[in-house]
């Protein structure tokens, strides 16, 4: 079994959700109540990030999740990404696979 395809099981078991496979179309890699996971596997992760990741975590006070917001140049903020590890995810999201509430 490929790592990619593992790594989408694993997510799909800790969200609570449904993994998509590999249909040829455009849909979530898993599903999970009212997210939609792009799931993505490297070997290394840029020690950039690791380091920010370790950082946010160490400066968090008692009762904080630290996380980590990546912004681009000449971007507008609203376009920035928020980094948190899955456990902090998780925790923080309680039941994950509810249904989406829609509006």
């Amino acid at each position: 079994m490929t790592n990619w395809k593992e790594h989408e099981r694993r997510t799909a078991r800790r969200l609570s959700g449904v993994r998509s496979g590999n249909t040829g179309t455009a849909v979530a890699d898993v599903t999970a109540g009212a997210w939609a996971v792009e799931c993505k596997s490297r070997r290394d992760l840029p020690a950039w990030l690791l380091d920010a990741m370790t950082q946010a975590k160490r400066n968090a006070l008692a009762g904080q999740t630290g996380i980590v917001v990546l912004h681009q140049v000449g971007q507008r903020s609203d376009k920035d990404i928020v980094c948190m590890s899955l456990a902090d995810f998780t925790a923080w999201a309680g039941a994950i696979n509810a249904e989406p509430t829609g509006e």
